[in-house]
């Protein structure tokens, strides 16, 4: 992310890149980037604080010959370390003119995350988390966020989507009838609904994912789907990007789809059409009413895939369900009680139905075998379908060319950066940091797969 937007801005903006760990020797932004110690990743908070926030203002000032305009944060809250988190709160209260760009939460499913500032920055979290003030902008990446944001009472939040690079080959026509998960397939990437319409498609397609998962807590729950699919004889094919080349793969596919129930920005939203590829699949609103708005046409998509829950399993699943709630409450050191239960089953669960995307891996296998085994029941399910959409796809591909461009994402980082620069700092406030770890943890945004 900060690549592309430092390529985007070329030359109109003097840059300093700071992190913790420096890129490669030959990559675009070595020739401006200074490593920093205490921004790496650390379960420890440095104990003296006060000095290293001190070299790192010395270090922005004397590269660039001047104090920056702007500090420019990426994820300053996420909790990766804890001194990223009171530098910036450091910087805000010195009246620095601080540009906030959260893209992911420790508020959002990742509890460890978010017990480390709480045991780096005790009592005062919630109030350093997110500060306010005339001179400190926040930037996140969707409509989500940012209603989040401004709920919790911040008063400088201007979205600031992502830019996708168009492919400058023209798209391939193909006969084939492979269906592409362009992804790596890590848990909320929900495996599960991509073999589920393996098994719904009409007979002769292939259904391919692309990446094996790379970190080992994933492994386990990847090779049981391996494993799944083979005892079942669906038609799908796993980590062929290691075997195949990418761009081959995408361009010979009669789709690609995704069934990811959680993203960040949501590239896998947007890059599909300017490879001239229709997108199937599971639509995330908090993420795609942003792109709906700017003119794509994402009916192929279905917010949700309800499934009788009988089929998974009732008494599991509520029984899971608890389990999950409640270890996932107490991690955020928030009171647990049975009416939080109750409230996420009236919600979870419309007339005996439940969203096949809420079901963990083990659920989902039991809605997969009973179809397997009942055929006749697959006619309640959505039909699969993927033809007839060439009046779709041109018009998404020059949506996405003209709204979320390269030159588009550096018109408004420039006029941010410009109306930032001559804000007047004030008083430093704060929004209160619990709340949003309340919006973060409502009831009906449970999900089995995010635990």
């Amino acid at each position: 992310m900060i690549e592309r937007a430092v390529e985007s801005l070329g030359d109109r903006v003097d840059l300093l890149v700071l992190t913790g760990e420096a890129p490669a020797p030959d990559a675009a932004l070595t020739p401006i980037t200074e490593p920093f110690h205490a921004l790496e990743y650390s379960e420890h908070m440095p104990d003296n604080f006060d000095a290293l926030a001190s070299d790192l203002r010395f270090t922005a000032r004397s590269l660039l010959g001047r104090d920056p305009d702007i500090w420019h944060i990426h994820n300053h809250s996420l909790g990766k370390n804890g001194f990223t988190t009171r530098f910036a709160h450091h910087l805000a209260q010195a009246g620095c003119r601080l540009l906030l760009q959260p893209h992911d939460f420790a508020e959002d499913g990742r509890p460890d995350n978010y017990k480390l500032l709480r045991e780096q920055l005790g009592e005062a979290m919630d109030t350093m988390l997110y500060p306010d003030g005339n001179h400190i902008w926040y930037a996140p990446i969707n409509f989500r966020d940012k209603a989040f944001l401004e709920e919790i009472g911040l008063t400088h939040v201007h979205e600031l989507p992502n830019s996708v690079i168009a492919n400058a080959t023209e798209a391939v026509q193909t006969e084939q009838k492979t269906i592409v998960y362009a992804a790596r397939a890590i848990r909320r990437k929900n495996i599960g609904e991509f073999l589920l319409w393996s098994l719904l498609a009409p007979e002769g397609f292939t259904f391919q994912s692309t990446l094996a998962p790379e970190n080992p807590i994933w492994e386990k729950d990847y090779n049981d789907w391996v494993t799944f699919a083979a005892e079942l004889n669906l038609p799908v094919e796993f980590d062929v990007g290691r075997t195949h080349d990418f761009t081959e793969l995408v361009q010979q596919s009669a789709a690609l789809i995704s069934t990811s129930i959680a993203e960040g920005f949501g590239l896998a939203f947007l890059e599909p059409w300017l490879e001239g590829k229709l997108l199937i699949g599971r639509k995330l609103p908090e993420i795609t009413v942003d792109f709906e708005e700017a003119g794509l046409d994402l009916s192929t998509l279905y917010a949700s895939l309800p499934v009788p829950l009988e089929w998974a399993g009732e008494n599991l699943f509520f029984s899971k369900l608890e389990a999950a709630m409640r270890t996932s409450y107490e991690a955020y050191s928030r009171t647990w009680s049975d009416s939080l239960l109750e409230e996420a089953k009236g919600e979870l669960v419309v007339d005996g139905c439940i969203d096949f995307g809420v079901l963990d891996e083990e659920l989902q296998r039991n809605v997969i075998r009973h179809l397997a085994e009942n055929r006749a029941d697959r006619s309640l399910l959505p039909e699969f379908r993927i033809s007839g959409a060439t009046d779709m796809i041109r018009n998404n591909r020059r949506v996405v060319a003209e709204k979320y461009s390269v030159d588009a994402y550096a018109r408004r980082l420039l006029e941010l950066y410009t109306q930032l620069a001559a804000a007047q700092p004030d008083a430093t406030t704060s929004a209160d940091g619990g709340k949003l770890l309340d919006a973060f943890l409502q009831p009906v945004r449970f999900n089995l797969l995010r635990t």
